[in-house]
């Protein structure tokens, strides 16, 4: 399985292109195939009110389609997008990001900073050794994440609006970088801001302080005077406030010079600032360097997602997930809309609503397969779908069972079945009823992944008068759109269909 995943920052944007199998084992092994860092500086495009400017929108798209052809060039049909601080915080972060999805075909899905946080923890947890007490400071251009935690996973997350840039603009003025006062003012602003917090993070008895971002990897690259990878390094807080005094004094043409600082030679300093006030507030004396942060965390994570769902498949399940693999299809999308295909039938079945006892492998099956026909033409590509399915040569599924495994496909989108619909004629009825009710499962399935963002969990599903509710988090407006776009055939199927938003669950 290859997997192509991207963070779009403050100050720059990664790419990060890799492959997996399905044989692999639980612990995020991957090979990385390929990787781009695009400096959008985002953050250079914001309005007076914090909105993303037209700039800022022609940035982040020329960067989504480069990260897109990469991605299509290495084998991989999609690329899933993280947005961080720049669009979380713009006011029109949720146009912007629509407009890139119809720009682009890409949708940068906005994440929160504690999400942000547990990801980062993750990719740091596989780049470096972890105690059994750490905590993680990941700096961006526009907030400060800290995340203390277990050697796999994060307990208690922080993000703090402290970024690079953010400091830069609020205290080091042009005129000023580096000057005594506005250093203070930044270690002043960090101080304050981290106060109400630092008993969560302060050091306890063999406390591990890790630091990601390229700030740190700036600091580690100056004093280690290495070239090349720094994963793993080591420094002090005190070299880390003698480099500060170093940069402080310098002029950003010499800062540039630097090995490490050529691109923040304009931030170096807030970020250093920043860094420094914070590890110095918690009692850190020395630090270690990870070059594994949030995009390899959305890696690992996606992986880790693909090899628990094949995992857990029969083995005539698994065929189905080869022939996917074996269409282009994205396994991403395809384990997410099985995955809450499921929930909404366990849901129904649970309420009272009856089902064969093939009906899951059934639904199972065919969300995994529903987008396959792309490899053939995007337009028409459900019907695509239901003639590969027919095709396939499914193992473990006789005839009859493909049949209805390429109807529902077909009807994951456009028109709902019908009267005028031969293939769909030709079914005994009882098989036409459980293709209208499967299908209808599998739309709303699919429009929760609209963004392909995989972040939607589906928390309960009740009856609510004469219809039903649904509560979900993580869903993105995009998903939300084409949830309730999509409920037209489960109206009339099952009754009409509501979504609550519930607030996701921390780490």
């Amino acid at each position: 399985m290859k997997v192509a995943v991207a963070d779009v920052g403050t100050n720059s944007s990664h790419l990060l292109i890799a492959e997996a199998h399905a044989g692999a084992n639980q612990q995020g092994d991957f090979r990385v195939l390929d990787a781009l860092k695009d400096r959008t500086k985002l953050g250079e495009c914001l309005d007076a009110a914090g909105n993303m400017t037209p700039e800022g929108e022609n940035r982040l798209a020329s960067a989504l389609t480069r990260f897109k052809e990469l991605a299509a060039a290495a084998g991989v049909s999609e690329l899933r997008v993280y947005a961080t601080s720049a669009l979380r915080e713009a006011p029109n972060g949720p146009e912007v990001a629509a407009r890139s999805q119809a720009r682009t075909g890409v949708y940068p899905a906005v994440i929160s900073g504690e999400r942000e946080g547990e990801l980062t923890y993750l990719g740091v947890a596989h780049s470096v050794e972890l105690g059994p007490d750490n905590v993680l400071l990941d700096l961006g251009g526009g907030s400060l994440e800290f995340a203390r935690g277990r050697p796999d996973q994060a307990a208690d997350i922080l993000s703090l609006p402290l970024g690079s840039i953010r400091m830069t603009r609020a205290h080091l003025h042009h005129e000023a970088r580096g000057n005594r006062t506005g250093v203070k003012a930044v270690q002043d602003a960090v101080r304050h801001a981290l106060a109400p917090h630092a008993a969560r993070f302060r050091m306890g008895p063999g406390t591990r302080v890790i630091l990601s971002s390229g700030t740190a990897e700036a600091a580690a690259a100056v004093l280690s005077g290495r070239e090349g990878s720094i994963n793993g390094v080591r420094f002090s807080v005190a070299d880390l406030a003698g480099l500060l005094e170093r940069v402080r004094r310098m002029s950003p043409a010499a800062r540039a010079k630097l090995p490490g600082l050529g691109n923040r030679a304009d931030t170096i300093v807030a970020g250093l600032a920043v860094l420094h006030a914070a590890l110095e507030m918690l009692g850190a004396t020395q630090v270690t360097v990870s070059e594994g942060a949030l995009r390899e965390g959305m890696l690992i994570e996606e992986l880790s997602r693909f090899q628990s769902f094949s995992s857990g498949l029969s083995a005539r399940q698994r065929s189905v997930l080869a022939t996917a693999e074996r269409f282009g299809a994205n396994l991403g999308h395809s384990q997410q809309v099985a995955a809450l295909s499921r929930a909404l039938m366990d849901g129904l079945i649970a309420a009272g609503v009856p089902f064969p006892e093939e009906a899951r492998s059934l639904l199972t099956a065919a969300a995994a397969l529903h987008e396959t026909g792309q490899i053939v033409a995007q337009s028409s590509h459900h019907k695509h779908s239901a003639y590969l399915i027919r095709h396939a040569e499914l193992r473990g599924f006789g005839p009859h069972d493909i049949e209805r495994i390429a109807q529902v496909a077909r009807y994951h989108r456009k028109s709902l079945p019908k009267p005028s619909h031969a293939d769909f004629m030709a079914l005994p009825t009882v098989d036409r009823a459980l293709v209208s009710r499967l299908s209808a499962i599998l739309r709303v399935a699919d429009g929760l992944d609209r963004s392909h963002a995989g972040q939607t969990q589906i928390h309960s599903l009740t009856r609510s008068g004469q219809g039903w509710t649904v509560q979900i988090s993580g869903a993105t407006p995009l998903d939300l759109a084409g949830a309730r776009d999509k409920a037209d055939l489960w109206t009339r199927e099952f009754g009409g269909l509501e979504f609550k938003i519930t607030p996701a669950e921390k780490a």
